[in-house]
């Protein structure tokens, strides 16, 4: 008893140094991970619904005041629904943000920036509750985001609430910080995004830790770090871990994928030049996967009303080719179940399409997936590209599916 009573003040006393250590005025002060930790199980936890009907973050009200939130609504036993809004030029390493559009714009350039919350953050989870900006222009069949917001890479505009996007961020291979980024050279005035932005956290990559063999826990360098990655080795957020590789991540039995800016009560496009995998998580109870299109629409190269395969995407590159595709891998055409192409291109708004598991996710990078147990089977996968051409704005609108997972085809 003495030993855990030791050992408990050591961290205590490690943690208090370590708290007056990192308290700077650049920097929003990240929360104390040791007890938040030791009691969380998951970022699904700390959810709730604000009385405005947003999302919020369930804390005690002194975290919440501590964060400069807004107390908004109750959750819990004892706790309140907080809204916290980091600022413009802001950098935080809080392990859940929330951004919201400024009521002036204060600049045409606007910046955000996330630090790693601990050595143990693998992934940045993105999901746009609000996301409203110009939609992309047409400049001699280049179709360009003049308002933008741009991470990782990624970069969007148009219409995307309800979206998300995952970003990789694995802090252990010294990756410190990602910049989320708004671009807004119009000014227009119907600018508006709300952006919930959490840090995932997996297993470590070693059990070493970073203490000092001299001098023991006390003397450690980061001693709030080390505290941190203690504790959240225990309580990574396994739910919400998308496989490596996949920039969005669906994890229900059903539910509705849209392709980013798709619209259904106006034409909308698209934006050229993207590239990312669609994934959706694999059960043991189901043996396929059912995909039911209200509406598809990409460009297609002769024209026709729907295509497949060469006619979407072509064995050897040619200048000029219009390529916009959404690859489906090991599917089978509900129409003609002889049929089995892997692209899918043109107009098709009657489309059904059964996919199956298999070793695809090999070939487009998600290869380095641990599975969580013995039962875990690899994801489904669809992967959308489009290219850096669009000749006929009507036509290259998207697609809104509705996927159900299924144990047969009867």
């Amino acid at each position: 008893m003495f030993g855990y009573t030791l050992l408990f003040v050591i961290g205590y006393l490690a943690f208090a140094q370590a708290q007056t250590l990192n308290d700077t005025s650049a920097v929003l002060a990240p929360e104390p991970g040791m007890w938040r930790q030791g009691r969380r199980r998951s970022v699904l936890a700390d959810s709730c619904t604000t009385n405005s009907g947003t999302t919020g973050t369930c804390l005690t009200r002194f975290k919440c005041m501590r964060q400069a939130g807004t107390v908004n609504g109750y959750c819990g036993t004892y706790g309140v629904c907080c809204e916290t809004n980091l600022q413009v030029g802001a950098t935080t390493r809080q392990k859940r943000v929330i951004i919201k559009s400024p009521g002036t714009l204060p600049s045409d350039l606007m910046t955000y920036t996330i630090e790693a919350y601990s050595t143990n953050v693998q992934q940045l989870r993105i999901d746009f509750e609000q996301f409203e900006m110009q939609q992309p222009t047409d400049t001699d069949g280049v179709l360009e985001c003049q308002d933008y917001f741009e991470a990782g890479g990624f970069k969007l505009c148009g219409v995307n609430s309800g979206q998300h996007l995952y970003l990789p961020f694995i802090a252990a291979s010294g990756v410190e910080q990602v910049s989320l980024t708004f671009a807004v050279p119009s000014g227009s005035t119907g600018t508006n995004w709300r952006l919930i932005v959490t840090q995932l956290e997996g297993p470590p990559p070693s059990s070493k830790r970073r203490f000092s063999s001299s001098t023991g826990i006390g003397a450690s360098t980061n001693s709030l770090q080390d505290l941190r990655d203690i504790f959240a080795s225990h309580h990574a957020d396994y739910e919400l871990l998308a496989p490596p590789g996949c920039q969005q991540y669906y994890m229900g039995l059903t539910g509705t994928i849209r392709s980013f800016n798709f619209q259904t009560s106006t034409t909308s496009n698209y934006m050229p030049d993207l590239s990312y995998n669609i994934c959706i998580q694999s059960t043991t109870s189901a043996s396929m996967i059912e995909y039911t299109f209200s509406q598809f629409s990409l460009s297609v190269q002769d024209g026709t009303s729907e295509g497949y395969d060469e006619f979407c995407h072509a064995t050897v590159h040619t200048a000029g080719r219009q390529e916009d595709y959404l690859m489906i891998p090991q599917s089978i055409l509900a129409k003609n179940m002889a049929y089995q192409p892997t692209y899918y291109c043109g107009q098709n708004e009657n489309l059904v399409v059964y996919g199956k598991l298999g070793d695809f996710f090999v070939a487009i990078g998600i290869y380095n997936y641990v599975y969580l147990n013995s039962a875990a089977s690899p994801p489904y996968i669809m992967h959308f590209s489009s290219d850096d051409l669009t000749l006929d704005r009507t036509a290259e609108t998207g697609f809104s599916l509705t996927y159900r997972l299924r144990n047969s085809l009867l």
